[in-house]
């Protein structure tokens, strides 16, 4: 048999639905699992392969700051709280001879805050010879070691020393002792995630370490007027006036706590920007090249927006890498965190400080294991080294937001279905995206995408023959996120102008790999055979040029041959003029034909020549009638009234 091949490539046909939120997964899953005949008989190697998949991610990392001067609290075992004094230095105090104030075993006795007593002097007060034989300084028998105690570890029972000054004291309460407080030497620490704790000076958490000496419960909570005192001398003066006998200047020496109070710069954490980064899935492609053509690998990234269910992204390029994550992204939130607050687009709110505590100095030590680690991707680098050489994102829209007005909720959910229909080949994927109608007949796009290879004009164009096209929604804030000004050029070089001011965004233009002369990702406009539009809105006509208003009812199948009549689409760009056509898709008119019609073209080839009566190829193409405000016919000689036709089978 003498097989003769049809001019088409033979490509699989595949209808299905998917959840909006699985459907960057099943198209990718259907476009490697195609089905792709062959000519002769049976089934073609599917040379599509994913090669990337990953569910998107959420994780949260963390910022440190300081609150200033805050008081230390110590939290105790009966559940209330207790301020924390630092211990100043009252080594060298004095009494009123000048001398130590300190008894030989480091106390500081307490003296009454009173100049004169008249049961101890005797007398009913001071003469101008004998002003009191203490000066004063009645000892209350109340006293506070001052300099050092030693006091016995419970769990090394190990003598330990402990210098007074700069401890951090607190006093709770306890009625089972005369004076109803009881002082305690603490450390402030921080809590481990094991349950021990370790010295720290940031963190406002304070363990007891034994009970203080002497009388410190009653200095710090008991002392009259809040004033420990310790010396109350007084120098003799003389005064030339009533009552004419000398008088006392009193100079008092005292410990007040309330000024002791200890106050530290605590750390605190706040969560950054919730991290996110999109479910994304990438396959690769390898279209058919001649013998002797250098084989080429081209990537196509699937990308689902977050919590958008109307459309997906596509972008396309060249040396592909991705790793996906690894670990858990929950670990770096659960019990952190409130889970209400994580949220895209806002920093979580931290309910366990100590918690995030070593969280963030997980993620800040360089040797530390990360409880996760984010997916990560990456594209081949342009000849500048930095570039990589990906598209911008083509935005394939299968529905919008609802604007009814008095709906409470207008958005599309994740678990509503798209249709799809698809047309494989090992070099390109036609496909057709409808979102489901029944939420709302209004919100639904029917959208036409082109991914891959188009048929060259020149033999030996291969090296950068790969493009996207797709179908985007309206550019209207409240039905899509999107205007206008959003997918301009000028407006947004960033995203639309890393390749020159020609570059494509993918949706009003055929975006291709390269150019003839190299450069990336530039627009390619529709060319087909077409009659004379109705031109709904291109602007004024040149002189003589009028709109061809078709029959409502009897136009579209010609009278003269009893035929539907499509044409080719071609690609051509502004410089270097018609490249070539797309692989199995037409362009018909939009006129009289219902969604889903099939077209059949006898394409008069035989096939096989020595055998007549097996008879001609046929062609079955899929009407679909495009509902995208968006696509690149906007930008052809029939805008709005031209739409699509793709190749279901050849037989």
């Amino acid at each position: 048999m003498a097989l003769q091949k049809p001019q088409t490539n033979f490509a699989a046909y595949i209808d299905g639905e998917s959840e909006a939120q699985k459907l960057i997964n099943t198209l990718a899953d259907e476009i490697v699992g195609a089905d792709i005949p062959k000519a002769e008989g049976g089934i073609d190697a599917n040379r599509w392969e994913k090669v990337y998949q990953s569910d998107g991610a959420e994780w949260v990392t963390y910022s440190k700051s300081y609150n200033k001067g805050i008081i230390g609290m110590y939290t105790h075992s009966d559940g209330n709280q207790y301020e924390v004094y630092k211990i100043p230095d009252w080594t060298e105090a004095k009494s009123h001879t000048g001398n130590s104030a300190l008894d030989k075993s480091g106390c500081l006795w307490e003296v009454s805050q009173t100049y004169f007593d008249e049961v101890l002097e005797g007398k009913t007060g001071p003469s101008q010879s004998n002003v009191g034989t203490t000066f004063g300084n009645y000892k209350t028998g109340r006293k506070i070691q001052v300099v050092q105690f030693s006091y016995q570890d419970a769990q090394t029972n190990e003598t330990k020393y402990v210098d007074i000054p700069g401890c951090l004291v607190t006093v709770v309460v306890d009625n089972s002792v005369p004076d109803g407080y009881r002082a305690y030497l603490v450390r402030q620490v921080i809590g481990k995630l094991d349950g021990t704790t370790k010295l720290s000076n940031e963190w406002n958490e304070f363990e007891i370490v034994t009970e203080m000496p002497t009388d410190w419960a009653y200095a710090l909570k008991l002392a009259p007027k809040g004033k420990y005192q310790y010396n109350l001398s007084r120098k003799v003066n003389d005064y030339p006036y009533s009552p004419y006998w000398n008088w006392a200047n009193i100079v008092d020496s005292f410990y007040e706590p309330v000024k002791q109070l200890y106050k530290f710069d605590e750390l605190f954490y706040t969560a950054d920007v919730l991290n996110n980064v999109t479910a994304q899935t990438v396959v690769k492609a390898t279209p058919t090249v001649p013998t002797g053509i250098q084989v080429r690998d081209y990537y196509v990234m699937f990308e689902q927006p977050a919590h958008d269910w109307n459309y997906i992204n596509i972008y396309y390029g060249e040396g592909f890498e991705g790793k996906v994550a690894q670990g858990s992204q929950s670990e770096t939130y659960d019990g952190i965190c409130d889970p209400a607050t994580i949220t895209i687009g806002k920093a979580p709110t931290v309910i366990d400080q100590l918690k995030a505590h070593y969280m963030y100095l997980t993620w800040n030590d360089s040797s530390a294991i990360k409880p996760f680690i984010p997916p990560t991707t990456k594209w081949k680098l342009d000849y500048d080294g930095k570039t990589e050489i990906v598209s911008p994102a083509a935005r394939f829209f299968h529905g919008r937001h609802s604007t009814t007005s008095w709906l409470p909720n207008k958005k599309r959910r994740p678990d509503y279905l798209v249709a799809y229909t698809l047309s494989v080949n090992n070099d390109r994927v036609v496909l057709v995206l409808e979102g489901d109608p029944s939420p709302n007949i209004h919100s639904y796009y029917r959208s036409f995408g082109y991914i891959g290879k188009i048929v060259p004009f020149n033999d030996y164009d291969h090296g950068g023959n790969f493009g996207v096209t797709v179908g985007m929604g309206d550019l209207r804030t409240d039905m899509t996120g999107y205007t206008k000004n959003d997918i301009l050029t000028d407006l947004n070089p960033d995203t639309y102008a890393k390749y020159g001011e020609y570059t494509s965004n993918g949706m009003d233009s055929m975006s291709m790999l390269k150019t003839r002369s190299n450069v990336l990702f530039q627009r390619y406009y529709p060319a087909f055979i077409s009659h004379l539009p109705n031109y709904p809105s291109v602007g004024k006509l040149p002189p003589g040029l009028s709109k061809l208003i078709v029959d409502t009812n009897g136009f579209q199948k010609s009278l003269w041959t009893g035929k539907y009549h499509a044409s080719p689409i071609y690609l051509v760009h502004q410089a270097e003029g018609y490249r070539g056509y797309m692989d199995g898709v037409v362009a018909i008119y939009d006129h009289n034909l219902v969604n889903r019609d099939e077209l059949i073209v006898d394409t008069e080839i035989l096939k096989d020549p020595s055998k007549p009566a097996l008879g001609t190829w046929t062609e079955v193409y899929k009407f679909f009638s495009i509902k995208s405000p968006l696509n690149l016919f906007k930008h052809s000689p029939s805008p709005d009234v031209i739409t699509i036709a793709f190749l279901k089978e050849i037989k």
